[in-house]
């Protein structure tokens, strides 16, 4: 097979050779060999957009978390929310072993402030702070993502569907936490 010149690598075209051996192999198969491999290209050339292993997982990471986030005015911050649960969970079932990655990927670096800022405006706007915000953005993404743990393993997710609807439960769950959450008193 002809290699492809490094030059064309781009962390766009990198993080979907990604997905794609994510989607194929799991995540215990992405190594930035067999990432390279992928690309038809030495690991070295790699290095030159992404650190390590580490910091692809970091991308892929915040890739899966930027693509769930809700883009469009929700009306209340009960929808909004609803809307980052239930588009989580929607990009977890995009990606084998997606609930793995989330929660073992390590962020690349802190954030900045203007980065918390941008994350929390959506419910700074409706009278949060930004700590009220992000915590609960967190709660929302830890019981989506925990649900999908559950979904991403066969026989729990058989075993727990013998009983009861598992998408019905994690809905019905994702709304009392939002209620809980959101409520004023």
């Amino acid at each position: 097979m002809a290699r492809k010149s490094d030059s064309t690598l781009d962390r766009a075209r990198i993080l979907d050779a990604a997905y794609a051996l994510l989607d194929e192999a799991g995540l215990d198969a992405i190594t930035m060999r067999a990432l390279a491999a992928r690309l038809g290209v030495q690991a070295p050339a790699l290095y030159w957009h992404i650190h390590d292993k580490a910091d692809l997982m970091a991308l892929l990471a915040r890739d899966i978390y930027a693509g769930a986030r809700p883009t469009a005015e929700a009306g209340t911050p009960e929808r909004w929310l609803l809307a980052l649960g239930r588009g989580l969970a929607t990009a977890l079932r995009r990606h084998r072993d997606a609930a793995r990655l989330l929660a073992s990927a390590s962020p690349n670096r802190p954030p900045t402030a203007d980065e918390a800022q941008a994350m929390a405006q959506p419910l700074t706007d409706w009278g949060y702070s930004v700590e009220q915000a992000l915590a609960a953005q967190a709660a929302v993404i830890s019981l989506t993502l925990g649900w999908a743990v559950y979904r991403g393993n066969a026989p729990m997710a058989e075993y727990l569907s013998s009983m009861f609807d598992l998408d019905a439960a994690y809905d019905q769950g994702l709304v009392r936490l939002v209620e809980g959450l959101t409520a004023r008193t």
